[in-house]
């Protein structure tokens, strides 16, 4: 499997490379040290919005009293479940623009959330910062991303 950063030309990533950037939080759901990227970071919250959205949806727009309780019951053991690998991400996103993973707690103050999500969108250090490399944090993601490709190509 080739790398998905060739070095040749610069190309847009595919769908099965934001797919592998959008898991990779999950199988790093216990790393709070390090840095993430600002596309492990985003690709990870849509999925996670998605997911929970679609079981709002399923909610609010279904007639059905079962698929309510289909869509609170799917939304109940997602919450759980995404909740660790958000934090996660969140602290090591903190970390890769050289800020302490304390300061996602600003979420908990009312209106920190617009001070939260322009932090979120600032370019990584350049270079090393206290939490690590940047290359050496792109090459970890590159790597761990090429072996989820690895699995899913080999259930085919």
């Amino acid at each position: 499997m080739s790398s998905i950063f060739p070095t040749d030309s610069p190309r847009l990533p595919s769908l099965i490379d934001c797919l592998g950037f959008a898991l990779l939080p999950l199988k790093r759901y216990r790393t709070f040290s390090g840095r993430a990227s600002r596309r492990e970071f985003w690709a990870f919250s849509l999925l996670a919005s998605a997911a929970l959205g679609s079981c709002y949806a399923l909610m609010m727009w279904s007639h059905s009293a079962i698929w309510i309780q289909v869509g609170m019951s799917v939304g109940a053991v997602l919450v759980p479940l995404l909740l660790l690998p958000m934090i996660a991400v969140t602290i090591r996103r903190l970390h890769d623009i050289d800020e302490s993973g304390w300061l996602a707690l600003i979420v908990l103050v009312p209106l920190g959330v617009f001070v939260f999500f322009p932090l979120m969108l600032l370019p990584p250090t350049p270079g090393a910062n206290r939490f690590g490399s940047r290359a050496q944090r792109i090459r970890k993601a590159v790597r761990e991303i090429e072996k989820l490709g690895e699995g899913l190509n080999s259930g085919r």
